[in-house]
């Protein structure tokens, strides 16, 4: 038996008041000055054959969403607060996402729940001369990745299907019984439907059953990329293929390949061999490591192989120090600018348009003598080789056509340009517990009034790395990364609220029954696919506080309270985005109180921990000394009983600046584990039966400080 759920029923009733209509606007809001074929634009006619539903949820879920649901949702008894009664508004409800038997990031556009599941353990291709190589490849791995063979006779059949109905990254998946069927216009549909039939498909004691549904699904934004700096820290290939077979799994479409930067330069140079010479590197960052161009056309072939498209970035005229010491000449320079025109010729010539249509120059954080002659001859160059060029924005200022990638919301004008939005989506600036509810209440494009075509989340390894892997264990890189994922396909926030930036949705609104659905969802892939790796993300939802705000003279009991939620406060950013105390002033002291209910005297593991570094940057409060938790003076009493601090590896120490950008000398400093809450190993703290009493109080010293706590109790 199939369920339908009634808001799945009134999309279906939309479709045939809106088809006319919402095709029409779907065209006309679709057009953007990308190139032939790079980015294609879905071709959204007037529908016709068996799927062409298909074609009219796009504009209706798009514009006229059916799903749209308010803080007015009912159920709980939590009272929010007036400020939290602004609309929010989600193309589905959170009960969409709680019925959904299986959790599937992204989230399809529409899904129809069976409530059945089918053993399978063997597959069978219906129309195998009909696969082309890389789709017969991507099937094998998703069956080898089950542990499910593939046989002519297998326990299940699998039919994929060509079908023009469908816009190029759009698919239709059925899974009834024994049966599978796929279809799409596309490699790349045909590609995502496998994706999330291998996220369908749980295996349990040795036996592996598929869930039964059927799923019209589509992206929402054309780009969904993840950017990594290697200019700064080298990765190796195998490291690179791994992040980009993850990306795959989450239908993540762009990776951005950040190659030079001021420690290194790392593309292989026939013209200029001393580019990659070690002696011009930074001596501490892998000197002399780069990739070969056979390595950047393998990167590239593994990519499309799983419907990734490299773009990779030269980064001009700043962030060159390397080039600067191979070359001996500024990049801004006649001379510099010669030397980079020699560098894309060769790169171009080597890796072609078909592998690489898109080059990045960066262009942001320099001055040079003439800018504007400097940008018009390295975009000519990109063009006449037919490269479609992007550049940061904020950056050197460039014709309308080129594609603008804005990390500063201060650079959110109206020019027309075709815009990415990486703004606030820097994995590195990010705490492990905020950037999670951060990103997924930020809509792609948020407050640009630009052409946004899609999102890339940025990692930047800024600080040395021990090891290429500390880039995504220093990091909240997974958790993040499915929630880009996720944001960028899905793209559900209609509306959001500034104030998520910082702080969790309050209790009894619609959007925090929404989030934490959501939050179910990323705790079922960090168990069922990321058990391996570090995954620092805990429910956080149902953690409740009391918060105040007073000074170090202030009695316990004059205390003027207010309630809070998850498992980081944050009281005030190093950023002025928000906080529970965005006003407070250095001086004052912000003070937490909650409870934990224990049935018996046990003991129990806690992550704390009190000021979270941006791991770009060396510029905090620095390591606690030996029995302390914060550099800052701040406390942790569970039952009235202080909770000492722990033994630190590098106790007392502080880095060289309390502002601004990190020393060079304290960049050179590794992460070591034990400065961050989710790399040290738990605290074990004692409960007692029944009630006990948590409370943390943290003072405020200056205006850089990330002024939170962190309180997670593990079991």
């Amino acid at each position: 038996m199939e369920v339908r759920g009634p808001k799945s029923r009134q999309r279906h009733e939309m479709a045939s008041r809106w088809r006319h209509e919402m095709a029409s606007r779907w065209r006309h809001l679709s057009r953007f000055p990308i190139p032939d074929s790079r980015f294609p634009i879905p071709d959204i006619s007037l529908p016709s054959g068996k799927y062409s539903l298909m074609k009219l949820l796009i504009p209706i879920v798009l514009l006229f969403s059916s799903m749209i649901v308010s803080c007015s949702d009912s159920g709980s008894e939590d009272k929010p607060t007036e400020k939290s009664t602004e609309l929010f508004e989600s193309r589905f409800s959170a009960l969409d996402l709680q019925d959904a038997p299986l959790k599937l990031i992204p989230y399809p556009q529409e899904v129809t729940w069976s409530r059945k599941k089918t053993k399978i353990s063997s597959l069978s291709i219906i129309n195998p001369d009909e696969l082309n190589e890389n789709m017969t490849k991507a099937l094998k791995d998703m069956a080898r990745q089950k542990q499910l063979t593939l046989t002519p006779d297998g326990s299940s059949e699998i039919a994929l299907r060509h079908n023009t109905d469908f816009p190029d990254e759009a698919y239709h998946l059925s899974v009834s019984g024994k049966k599978i069927l796929i279809e799409s216009s596309s490699e790349k549909g045909s590609f995502y439907a496998l994706q999330t039939l291998s996220q369908l498909i749980e295996s349990k004691e040795g036996s592996s059953r598929v869930q039964n549904c059927d799923i019209n699904d589509f992206p929402v934004h054309q780009i969904r990329g993840f950017m990594l700096d290697v200019g700064r820290n080298f990765q190796s290939m195998a490291s690179l293929k791994k992040q980009l077979s993850i990306m795959a799994r989450y239908k993540l479409n762009v990776f951005h390949w950040h190659l030079t930067d001021r420690p290194a330069w790392r593309i292989e140079s026939h013209i200029y061999p001393e580019l990659t010479a070690a002696e011009n590197h930074r001596s501490s960052r892998d000197p002399g490591k780069f990739y070969t161009y056979d390595d950047i056309r393998e990167l590239i072939d593994y990519a499309k192989q799983r419907s990734i498209q490299i773009i990779p970035e030269i980064d001009m005229p700043g962030h060159s120090d390397s080039f600067v010491t191979s070359m001996g000449v500024q990049m801004g320079s006649e001379k510099g600018m010669d030397i980079l025109e020699n560098i894309l010729k060769e790169f171009f010539s080597e890796i072609s348009a078909d592998l690489c249509p898109i080059i990045h120059l960066g262009s942001d954080e320099v001055r040079i003598p003439d800018p504007d002659k400097f940008i018009s001859r390295m975009v000519g160059i990109c063009e006449s080789y037919d490269r479609q060029v992007m550049i940061w924005n904020p950056g050197l200022k460039a014709h309308p056509k080129v594609i603008r990638q804005t990390w500063q919301s201060k650079h959110l004008e109206a020019q027309g340009y075709t815009e990415i939005d990486s703004w606030d989506n820097y994995t590195n600036n990010g705490e492990a517990m905020i950037q999670v509810a951060k990103l997924f209440f930020k809509p792609i494009g948020y407050k640009s009034q630009n052409k946004v075509i899609g999102a890339i989340q940025c990692l930047w390894p800024d600080v040395n790395l021990d090891n290429e892997s500390d880039a995504f264990v220093i990091n909240p890189h997974y958790p993040v990364l499915l929630t880009h994922a996720w944001a960028c396909w899905t793209s559900d926030i209609l509306k959001p609220h500034d104030d998520y930036l910082t702080l969790l949705p309050e209790n009894g609104t619609a959007a925090a029954k929404y989030f934490e659905a959501f939050e179910h969802f990323l705790l079922d892939h960090k168990n069922r696919f990321f058990s391996r790796e570090s995954f620092p993300y805990h429910l956080q939802s149902d953690k409740f506080w009391k918060v105040a705000l007073g000074n170090n003279d202030t009695q316990y009991a004059d205390l003027d309270w207010k309630i809070a939620k998850g498992n980081t406060l944050i009281f005030k950013d190093r950023f002025k985005q928000g906080g529970y105390f965005p006003e407070a002033r250095p001086g004052q002291v912000a003070y937490a109180e909650t409870t934990i209910e224990s049935e018996t005297d046990k003991e129990i593991e806690v992550q704390i921990g009190f000021e979270t570094p941006l791991r770009a940057n060396r510029v905090y409060s620095g390591i606690p000394e030996n029995g302390s938790w914060d550099a800052n003076g701040g406390e942790i009493w569970i039952n009235g009983e202080e909770l000492k601090g722990p033994k630190w590896e590098n106790p007392g120490w502080k880095p060289l600046k309390t502002s601004g950008w990190g020393s060079k000398i304290d960049q050179e400093i590794p992460w070591a584990y034990e400065e961050l809450y989710w790399t040290r190993k738990p605290v074990l703290i004692r409960l007692k039966k029944g009630t006990n009493v948590i409370r943390l109080m943290a003072p405020y010293n200056n205006e850089y400080q990330n002024w939170m706590i962190t309180f997670i109790p593990l079991n």
